[in-house]
């Protein structure tokens, strides 16, 4: 490995998941407070670092090495480039060859929209208007005039996403489990999208019992809180992916 390129330290085993570890290996290699590194801890999905010197890489490793944490040095040429990821709507084309890596995950999307409401009285305030009328003869209005205005509400959704990873050539098939075509599991088909989604992915591991499984794929199979799995976006995900996809390459 030469002195001029750059190189990248990543997390050595491939089932590391410990963000509360890691940040305190960070903290004590890079000498920083805890909390300063618990955001990356939790984001940086198995890749630690990029772009660094070959001695400065190799003083990283050492010191998350003295804190109980294993890492691997490779140039960054190594890390592995995803392509585009391909929509898979039914289950064919996932069965088409035997994938590398079965990669799941729950990611939280919030959607906005703006509506016009008419605002005004009240049915009560219009009830008691119309009363101090009887009773004063003024036009007397409670709760104001209708009015139109904007409203904006904010809906969060919870998405599950796979990315099934093949090689030769490298190709990822992503299913979006909201759009997925699951008639083909017949009678064990469920009425709701997660089950129906949770059943696909035991399916595919069961296929391939070589193909690596990421954290995401592990905690839905395991039946393990959802919430755990710690996905902020379908980055997130293909950050991980890069990781595995590269452990198993260097392997």
């Amino acid at each position: 490995m030469g002195d001029g390129l750059p190189f990248a330290v990543l997390l050595s085993d491939r089932n590391s998941k410990d963000p509360v570890a890691l940040a305190k290996a960070l903290a004590a290699a890079r000498k920083t407070p805890l909390q300063d590194q618990m955001v990356f801890a939790k984001s940086c999905w198995g890749i630690l670092a990029e772009n660094l010197g070959q001695e400065e890489a190799q003083n990283l490793k050492l010191s998350l090495g003295q804190a109980g944490v294993q890492t691997i040095v490779c140039p960054n040429a190594s890390l592995v480039l995803l392509p585009a990821a391909e929509p898979a709507k039914t289950i064919q084309p996932l069965l088409a060859a035997k994938p590398v890596l079965i990669a799941a995950a729950a990611v939280t999307v919030t959607s906005t929209t703006t509506k016009q409401v008419k605002e005004g009285p009240s049915t009560a305030q219009k009830v008691a208007s119309a009363g101090l009328f009887l009773a004063t003869g003024l036009p007397i209005k409670i709760g104001g005039k209708e009015r139109t205005i904007e409203k904006t509400q904010h809906q969060s959704d919870l998405v599950f996403y796979l990315d099934v990873i093949y090689r030769n050539p490298l190709r990822c098939l992503r299913v979006a489990a909201e759009h997925f075509d699951y008639s083909f599991l017949k009678e064990r088909k469920l009425y709701q999208v997660m089950g129906n989604f949770k059943l696909v992915v035991g399916d595919l591991v069961k296929g391939s019992p070589e193909a690596w499984q990421n954290h995401g794929t592990r905690v839905l199979l395991e039946g393990k809180p959802i919430q755990t799995m710690g996905y902020a976006s379908l980055a997130d995900l293909e950050r991980e992916t890069r990781w595995l996809l590269t452990l198993k390459g260097l392997s």
